[in-house]
């Protein structure tokens, strides 16, 4: 592989796929060729991959039986997590219906990867974030979805870019709190933060963060209780999303003893006007009645599929939620008119889907 080729691995788990962009079928590079037409639909065509790195699932496709022929197509999945990849073509000379002893050797012809299914393999260095830094020491906003980054280039970029106010680090499986401790500490300028689906990261490292730090968008990642008190420990958010909570690690009493999601409701968060606590099963009505306590400025509250909340939970809403405007309530199983109904008689948009 020469130095200009690009690796890739499995966007959801980092797997190394082993797939390189010299093998990729890219002839024609042209607005109207087939590579550009691929492009558009999010595949990307190759040549071979090493199916060692693969999960096989053959599917076939059957042509008339007077062309004595089927189509062999097989799903691609990651095998360490499985998430589907992509797919193999292939002929085998055989008669639809009936087994051949060539088709399990029917050569591929092609493969096709989704774009979005894959990122780049290679890790992006301290030292090349530091080259961005030199570069552009005004740079305000950054994202690096579904990048490489590791905590050494994150504490490189918060040496070098100490004017950063808006960071998009969604889907990076490297980093830690670390790497997250060392960017709020350093950029004391962050308003906005996206960690979601950030596995390595479980909140802690936004510890003692800026005043000015106003948007959290942190759904499907490891938050531990002590991460959330970290979270709102800046003391100036607006914004919050925690869809998608993980309901073991706040269960077992930890919310009784004001250790879960009760703790945004304990003062820091005061001002907080958005928040989503959508698909939080572990959300219960200590928490709930926590929250209308400690954040009177609440406008919109996602609650969607949190099955916990009963009676207590809805009329504390009903009574202290004064300025909330939109409640989503979508599948809500224990969901009652009891303590809502002023509210519901009011401005609140009541958001209630199959």
């Amino acid at each position: 592989m020469s130095q200009a080729d690009v690796s890739y691995s499995c966007g959801s788990c980092g797997y190394p796929l082993h797939l390189t962009s010299s093998n990729r079928i890219a002839s024609g590079f042209g607005i109207s060729s087939e590579y550009s037409k691929s492009v558009k639909k999010g595949l990307i065509s190759f040549l071979s991959v090493d199916l060692s790195r693969f999960t096989q699932v053959d599917e076939v496709h059957c042509f008339p039986v007077s062309w004595g022929r089927y189509r062999l197509k097989t799903k691609l999945l990651c095998r360490k997590c499985g998430v589907h990849i992509g797919y193999g073509y292939g002929d085998a000379p055989a008669l639809c219906g009936f087994d051949s002893p060539e088709s399990s050797g029917a050569a591929y012809k092609k493969f096709t990867v989704k774009i979005r299914a894959v990122q780049p393999s290679e890790e992006i260095s301290g030292y090349g974030i530091s080259l961005v830094g030199d570069g552009c020491p005004s740079l305000s906003t950054l994202s690096l979805y579904r990048c490489n980054i590791t905590d050494t280039g994150l504490e490189a970029l918060a040496n070098a870019c100490l004017a950063l106010r808006c960071m998009n680090l969604a889907y990076c499986p490297h980093i830690s709190d670390s790497g997250l401790s060392a960017l709020s500490q350093g950029c004391c300028e962050l308003q906005t933060i996206k960690i979601s689906n950030c596995k390595g990261v479980t909140g802690v490292g936004l510890r003692g963060c800026s005043s000015t730090l106003v948007y959290v968008d942190a759904d499907f990642f490891n938050l531990e209780p002590e991460g959330i008190m970290s979270i709102v420990s800046g003391g100036g958010l607006k914004f919050l999303n925690f869809a998608g909570l993980s309901c073991s690690k706040f269960r077992n009493g930890l919310e009784t003893n004001g250790k879960g999601l009760e703790t945004i409701g304990n003062g820091f968060a005061a001002g907080l006007k958005t928040l989503s606590l959508r698909m939080c099963r572990s959300v219960t009505d200590a928490s709930v009645v926590a929250i209308t306590k400690g954040c009177p400025q609440l406008q919109e509250w996602n609650l969607a599929m949190c099955h916990e909340i009963r009676v207590a939970g809805w009329f504390s809403i009903g009574s202290d939620c004064h300025n909330l405007e939109k409640l989503h309530v979508n599948r809500c199983r224990n969901l009652c008119n009891q303590g809502l109904q002023r509210r519901l008689q009011t401005a609140l948009h009541f958001v209630h889907e199959p």
